[in-house]
């Protein structure tokens, strides 16, 4: 019988001393989360790709195509604007240990940059002279040291591949950025006159960009040789940083302004994008309609040009409207989903990605060029999307092997938790079917296939023998866990804004909230 008379029979009675007991769900954390950013990095990562394949495969004469890359150059200044975006909002409300803040960014960028760039200046030396232009660098001590003056120039300029100067550029962010957050705190209320002070500036260096020096100092000299490298300093690029961290600054009102007009900023640009190629499409028939192409060529550059300051419009429209689309789709996103999914391993694979497209482009490109059969749209269409593909499954490769860290910006991929017999049947898989492709096709594809299948069976090697070496009870543990454990989250993370790697977390030096 219940100890009350007004228990219903099998009723659990709960004290109130057990009910102060009683274990509370935990609060749910506040996704902070910027999954538009997630949106806009990914599609600016497949942009520029694309932009790459036009640029190495269409003729100046293709004015539809050319088109196109005009508008995919917004990749460029997107990129920098995430960056001052994503690094603003990290610290708009923290203090920030500058020591630790580069002890960190340089980590994850420095160490990816230096690896691909001694790659891709040794595939030069390859592919100029085979295997003996490479033992040829150690050939004498004079060869030696115009080799290390070679790499150091590299280094510096980020010529080390045409795609590298964009890290050259973020490092030199992450080098001002803890004095600009102290400007931007310290200037409230006049935010708006630096803003525009900005635009000035920017609209200086890209009207003097494509005329020349402006004065007989910037010829010789200092001078001179900053403004010869004046694309790969931060300085033709500044508003667009910039403006990116007053936005994450103001991200409150900022928010609010996308959101009230969003459907205003959409055909504002749209009109400003159709009103840029209808100008650059009487730009492109002339260029089309001169008798002398290298006199063709250079105005079609001249017409696409990214720092051409009538086109700056049409880029800046660009990124709003994806911006604005990427709030819709966080709006609207189902976590867990497929496209969810796919969207956040893009993003964590993005890094990578950009840095490994130019080596399989290149390859890529040697036998797409020869396909003279078909179309200019599908040999575009089918080089893009053999370049994506297998660029995937290199990153994805690389992200499952020891050098994850120093190749794409990301710890390896747990090891306890892969399946080494699988990846390696992946991997034997692919060497057989790239050496097949390269012996019958006599295609650079097999030999890049190959070569992926030969990284994947050798990391596959190496997690196997971590995991055979460890005890049953810890491989059943490690398998327990693995199959307890929820889908990645990226709740309460912040990421980097260029590898995508979480670096949110607050210690003693640099994360301290700000009183």
């Amino acid at each position: 019988m219940s100890d009350n008379a007004g228990d219903l029979p099998g009723e659990k009675v709960v004290t109130p001393a057990q009910a102060d007991s009683t274990p509370k769900d935990k609060p749910v954390k506040k996704d902070r989360h910027l999954y538009q950013i997630d949106f806009v990095r990914l599609v600016t990562f497949a942009g520029v790709i694309l932009d790459h394949v036009i640029l190495g495969m269409v003729p100046y004469t293709a004015v539809v195509a050319q088109g196109v890359g005009l508008v995919l150059r917004y990749t460029r200044y997107c990129f920098f604007a995430l960056t001052g975006f994503v690094l603003t909002y990290q610290y708009r409300n923290r203090e920030l240990h500058a020591p630790s803040f580069w002890r960190k960014r340089y980590k994850l960028i420095g160490l990816p940059f230096l690896v691909w760039s001694l790659f891709y200046w040794l595939k030069k030396h390859y592919d100029g002279g085979g295997v003996d232009g490479v033992t040829g660098i150690f050939s004498s001590v004079h060869d030696l040291e115009l080799a290390v003056k070679s790499i150091a120039y590299d280094l510096i300029t980020g010529h080390a591949a045409y795609h590298l100067y964009f890290m050259s550029v973020s490092m030199q962010i992450y080098l001002v950025f803890p004095a600009v957050l102290w400007v931007i705190k310290r200037t409230w209320g006049y935010h708006r006159y630096l803003l525009a002070l900005s635009a000035l500036i920017q609209a200086w260096f890209m009207y003097q960009m494509v005329r020349g020096a402006p004065t007989a100092l910037f010829e010789s000299g200092v001078f001179g040789a900053l403004w010869r490298y004046l694309p790969v300093t931060i300085l033709p690029y500044q508003f667009f940083i910039f403006a990116g961290c007053l936005a994450a600054y103001h991200f409150d009102a900022f928010t609010v302004f996308m959101k009230r007009w969003r459907w205003f900023i959409v055909g504002a640009g749209l009109a400003t994008i159709i009103t840029t190629l209808v100008y650059f499409a009487r730009k492109a028939n002339i260029a089309t309609g001169m008798e002398d192409p290298a006199a063709g060529t250079e105005e079609m550059f001249r017409a696409t040009n990214v720092f051409m300051l009538h086109n700056a419009f049409a880029l800046l429209s660009i990124i709003c409207i994806l911006y604005i689309l990427g709030t819709i789709w966080q709006a609207r996103r189902t976590p867990g989903s497929t496209p969810d999914t796919i969207l956040r391993k893009g993003s964590d694979r993005s890094y990578g990605i950009y840095l490994a497209h130019v080596f399989v482009l290149s390859e890529v490109m040697s036998t797409t060029r020869a396909w003279t059969d078909l179309s200019l749209f599908w040999n575009i269409f089918f080089t893009y999307l053999i370049t994506i593909v297998l660029t995937v499954a290199l990153v994805e490769t690389l992200r499952r092997s020891p050098v994850s860290l120093i190749t794409t910006g990301r710890e390896r991929e747990d090891w306890r938790q892969q399946r080494p017999f699988e990846s390696a049947l992946i991997g034997a898989g692919g060497i057989a079917f790239g050496v097949a492709l390269r012996f019958c096709g006599n295609t650079s594809i097999g030999s890049l296939i190959a070569a992926i299948g030969a990284l994947l069976l050798l990391s596959a090697a190496v997690v196997a023998y971590h995991q055979l070496s460890e005890t049953r009870e810890q491989r059943a543990a490690d398998v327990a866990a693995g199959l307890a454990a929820d889908a990645p989250s990226q709740v309460n993370e912040m990421d980097d804004p260029v590898t995508d790697a979480p670096v949110d977390q607050y210690t003693a030096d640099d994360a301290k909230p700000v009183k």
